[in-house]
């Protein structure tokens, strides 16, 4: 590169002499300074400026460069002396060069011959079907449509290397008509519930679906006459929710009343349900329905046209449901004022009972129907067929409510037991009947046999059954006592008798079957106290304890059990769950709260040596725990803590 250096009294002066030399202007030069200028006092020059300028090279004009590209589907390149351009082929996409197809990546020369194809499109074709369930209430139409799939090549711009790659693009064709479908479903006899607007849509679909089209209608069932109490309905047994959601169970309207002459219920007559539908027309019947059968126990009427019932006395209305009958009643009621004590002797009533006062030291109160007591009770004894309310406190005392329901309901487990293991019995001297000709003579010998080896059990639940019955023969009816008889007679007996024969068997078997039906239980009782210390509580249904809680009590309920307070010391057991707020204590008195595999036992604080069982599995809290909520974990085989 041609440069020069140049000076001059200033360094501007020095570059206009150096541009002069080189005849070239500013911007075609560098311009590096060497050296500036420098004046002594009053301006006299003693240092010249030197700068050296060098001419710059001119730009080359800029090479074409190659490229290829694609537009409209057509490919277009360019190539240059020095370059060419590459294609690489993608999916979807056919590439030819010169008439021969390329597979891979190939380098473009000039006059080359350049076709590209889009891969051939692919066609599905359409399916249908429909299908109706079993019980033909539901027609089903499956359809899956007509799928195009085809390649199309989207333009590339002007690129030294291109990778040609078609998109994919998937469109659905409704081929299947409305009238194919329709003429499917007559073929199949489906004449009921088609919804053609369903047809339609599933027909329209864009990927495969499946659409009910046809529906079938349920049958409605009927109600079977029922009766509807209607006497002390604003005086319900429902305990009041406090602001905060929990609930009060002081604040409690506490038996029902009704008066001579009011109505106690209404009778209503059966209601026939509607019969159903099957998508192929045919109709579904429904259930037979029943009118209530009234038996009038004491102190009730029936209206001249049938449709009510009228007390004739003051008193509780009850409504004992059995089967298709029910028993309606008035219990009477006995209000004593004051205390009972050794100046009034022990009460007994066949009805309900209020006691204003206290219930003291060694007295006893037996009620048929319901106690309640409005102040304490001291080291006494209360028993109900029906509920029991104590307003304050339980030292010392034995509550007993629904005595008869308690064994009843244990004696309607054995009895459960007994017809399932009497069933088998019985086919099993089918088969041998049927297969080893055995002689209705010898039932006896094969069924006392039977009785030995494979049901066990059943002997087991029939002597269990008759121990129950003769321990508390005074508060079952006769039924009871007469089927434990039955059952010494057919399983128990030493020598055969005429109820050793397979007919013998099926009859006590129905027997036991409408036995259990006519004493299904639909009432339940409680017991409902605010304090209990060094007492015995039995109850047939739920026990709640509003107040301060339990003190070494021992507690059975055949319902829940809710003590909204501390339970400390002592055993309990409810069948159907159990809450508490604190259990155990801190100086390890031994507490144990039980319920059936199945129930829940749920503790909001619960101390170190509280022991709860599940079950037959145990688990003792080794250390202080609080929100507890413990279940039978099927897969573990264990108590499950939360």
């Amino acid at each position: 590169m041609e440069s020069v250096i140049s000076k001059g009294s200033t360094v501007d002066e020095a570059v206009r002499l150096g541009l002069e030399k080189l005849q070239a202007t500013r911007d075609q030069v560098s311009i590096e300074v060497i050296q500036t200028e420098k004046k002594r006092m009053l301006g006299l020059l003693s240092q010249e400026a030197v700068v050296k300028i060098t001419k710059i090279r001119a730009p080359q004009p800029e090479q074409p460069k190659a490229k290829v590209w694609l537009k409209d589907g057509q490919l277009y390149y360019e190539c240059t002396p020095t370059e060419r351009p590459t294609i690489t082929k993608g999916k979807g996409v056919r590439l030819f060069c010169n008439g021969k197809e390329v597979h891979d990546t190939i380098t473009i020369e000039e006059g080359d011959q350049l076709e590209v194809r889009v891969e051939e499109e692919e066609k599905t074709e359409a399916a249908w079907n429909i299908t109706v369930d079993s019980r033909k209430m539901q027609a089903v139409l499956m359809v899956e449509p007509a799928v195009r799939k085809y390649y199309v090549l989207n333009d590339i711009a002007p690129a030294k290397h291109i990778k040609l790659q078609a998109e994919l693009r998937t469109e659905a064709e409704h081929t299947i008509s409305y009238e194919e479908v329709v003429s499917r479903l007559e073929q199949l006899g489906i004449v009921y519930g088609v919804n053609e607007e369903k047809i339609k849509e599933a027909l329209q679909a864009s990927e495969r679906v499946s659409v009910v089209i046809a529906e079938g209608q349920l049958p409605q069932d009927g109600k079977d006459g029922w009766a509807e109490l209607k006497a002390g309905m604003n005086q319900s047994k429902k305990p009041r929710v406090r602001q905060d959601g929990t609930v009060d169970y002081r604040e409690m309207e506490i038996i029902s009343s009704v008066q001579e002459g009011e109505v106690i219920a209404i009778i209503h007559p059966p209601k026939p349900g509607l019969p159903g539908r099957r998508v192929t027309g045919e109709w579904i019947a429904v259930r037979d329905v029943f009118p209530i059968h009234v038996q009038l126990g004491k102190g009730v009427m029936i209206s001249s046209d049938g449709t009510s019932l009228v007390a004739t006395q003051s008193g509780r209305p009850q409504i004992v449901k059995k089967g298709r009958t029910v028993i309606v009643s008035v219990i009477p009621k006995l209000v004593h004022q004051g205390d009972v004590d050794l100046s009034t002797g022990n009460i007994r009533f066949k009805g309900d009972i209020e006691i204003t006062g206290n219930v003291q030291d060694g007295m006893e109160v037996e009620a048929v129907g319901s106690v309640v007591i409005f102040q304490n009770v001291n080291r006494a004894k209360i028993q109900a067929q029906q509920s029991i309310f104590i307003h304050h406190n339980l030292i010392g005392g034995t509550i007993v409510s629904g005595e008869q329901k308690i064994v009843i309901a244990e004696l309607s487990t054995l009895l459960h037991e007994i017809r399932q293991q009497l069933e088998k019995m019985i086919f099993a001297l089918q088969q041998l009947i049927m297969f080893s000709k055995l002689q209705e003579k010898d039932i006896y010998i094969v069924a006392k046999r039977l009785l030995e080896t494979k049901f066990q059990s059943l002997i087991e639940a029939v002597k269990k059954y008759e121990s129950i019955c003769q321990a508390k023969k005074e508060v079952l009816s006769e039924p009871w006592l007469e089927l434990s008889n039955r059952f010494q007679s057919c399983f128990i007996a030493e020598k055969p008798n005429h109820f050793h024969c397979l007919e013998s068997f099926a009859e006590l078997l129905r027997q036991i079957n409408e036995f259990m039906n006519q004493y299904e239980q639909t009432e339940t009782d409680s017991v409902e106290l605010s304090y209990a210390l060094n007492s015995v509580i039995h109850c047939s249904g739920d026990v709640i304890v509003s107040g301060k809680g339990c003190y070494n009590c021992n507690i059975y309920a055949g319902g829940k059990l809710v003590i909204d307070g501390i339970l400390r010391g002592g055993e309990v057991y409810a069948q159907k769950g159990i809450y508490v707020k604190e259990a155990g204590s801190s100086f390890g008195i031994k507490t144990t709260l039980a319920v059936p595999k199945g129930e829940t036992i749920q503790i909001d604080h619960a101390w170190e040596g509280t022991v709860i069982q599940i079950g037959k599995k145990v688990h003792t809290f080794l250390e202080t725990r609080k929100g507890i909520r413990a279940r039978w974990d099927e897969e573990k085989d264990a108590i499950e803590l939360h």
